[in-house]
């Protein structure tokens, strides 16, 4: 029994990446920003929360600075 559970939990990390990976790209690559919305920002502060978020940077280094926070528990600024 305990093979079988430990097998399981081994099969679970490649589906949690994978879950991971593709929740990610969805977000990121999905038309418009949290930040553009009805009201419209002045450029200094949506040049200010771009660079806070590091939303300037290529998608894989926001892809593997997103990792990098999970696995050291940082969920984010909500959590």
């Amino acid at each position: 029994m305990l093979k079988f559970i430990f097998r399981r939990c081994l099969e679970a990390i490649p589906t949690l990446f994978i879950l991971i990976t593709i929740s990610f790209f969805m977000m990121r690559l999905a038309p418009g920003s949290p930040f553009t919305g009805e009201r419209t920002l002045p450029p200094e502060v949506m040049a200010n929360i771009e660079a806070k978020y590091h939303l300037n940077d290529p998608i894989m280094t926001q892809y593997f600075n997103y990792l990098k926070q999970l696995a050291h528990g940082d969920f984010g600024p909500l959590f």
